[in-house]
């Protein structure tokens, strides 16, 4: 599938204005891009894979200004189509490792739900010969979906075709937990505040644990993402999160890295260590239905 068509129908269903759409200027002037940042198995500091995030040339974060557009001329769908087929394009399969995290809205998901328009994003992943065990699909934006039904529906079906889910930003509040439960992602993708400051906050940190003690439970694998420093890259380990990304780790890059930087490296193969339980608050309770207590982030 061709991504330069789809942007132009985008263009065409915009009046002509004065100074020009936003999609014209990255168009004519070539500017429309993905970077790739890398993506961190914590146990063996092995690169799981990359998240697709589409930027400029400069790396001006575009993804909300592009998304604005097409959602004002209703073709949010066929933009972020178009968006994951200049990822996989540009990530260099079969020469690279790990898995594609490619991000859809839940609304773009629950628009591609029946089965005829599903097949579109079949045909998108078939074209790019990236095989669906290769990748995965992330659900964004969440929070504004009305029709959770047809959202279960197409993550089944991509399920079955062999692409993993998950689920994007994700607090520790009842109704992230009720997603959680009712989606059954494979990953669980943190929300960035749930990773920032951990040092400081071990009530925070206690509850890192606690979720990651439900996604075991689950089969799901937990992301911590903005780990931006040593210290949190030590916590989030040893809080028992099986993923993360962030700058420390390794910062949004035209290609993809092979290899985890030496810094992370160092701190990945330190001594773990143990918690204070005196220190620290009691023990929140993993149950079927999510961990007991949660009262951060709602």
């Amino acid at each position: 599938m061709s991504a330069m068509p789809l942007f132009h129908r985008l263009l065409q269903r915009w009046p002509a204005k004065n100074p020009p759409h936003p999609l014209q200027v990255l168009l004519d002037q070539g500017k429309l891009g993905t970077l790739y940042q890398p993506i961190i198995a914590l146990q063996t500091g092995e690169i799981d894979g990359h998240e697709a995030l589409a930027r400029g040339h400069s790396g001006t974060e575009l993804p909300p200004v592009l998304l604005d557009s097409a959602q004002a001329i209703q073709l949010q769908t066929e933009l972020e189509l178009a968006s994951a087929g200049l990822a996989l394009q540009g990530w260099g399969y079969p020469h690279t490792q790990g898995r594609m995290y490619l991000s859809f809205s839940a609304a773009t998901l629950a628009t591609l739900s029946e089965t005829e328009a599903l097949s579109r994003l079949h045909e998108l992943f078939q074209a790019s010969g990236v095989p669906c065990k290769r990748i995965v699909v992330e659900v964004t934006n969440h929070r504004k979906i009305d029709d959770l039904a047809a959202l279960a529906r197409a993550t089944t079906a991509l399920q079955a075709q062999g692409c993993a889910i998950a689920l994007d930003d994700i607090k520790a509040s009842q109704r992230s937990l009720n997603l959680w439960m009712q989606l059954k992602p494979s990953i669980v993708k943190m929300d960035g505040r749930m990773t920032t400051d951990l040092q400081n906050d071990p009530a925070k940190a206690k509850v890192l644990r606690s979720l990651a003690a439900f996604g075991f439970k689950t089969g799901a694998s937990l992301v911590a993402k903005a780990v931006e420093d040593a210290d949190n890259l030590r916590i989030v380990r040893d809080s028992g999160v099986q993923l993360a990304q962030g700058r420390f780790l390794g910062f949004p890059s035209p290609s993809v890295v092979e290899t985890l930087n030496l810094r992370a490296r160092q701190v990945l193969t330190e001594k773990w260590a143990p918690h204070d339980p005196a220190s620290q608050p009691a023990e929140l309770i993993a149950t079927d239905t999510g961990p007991q207590g949660l009262q951060w982030f709602d």
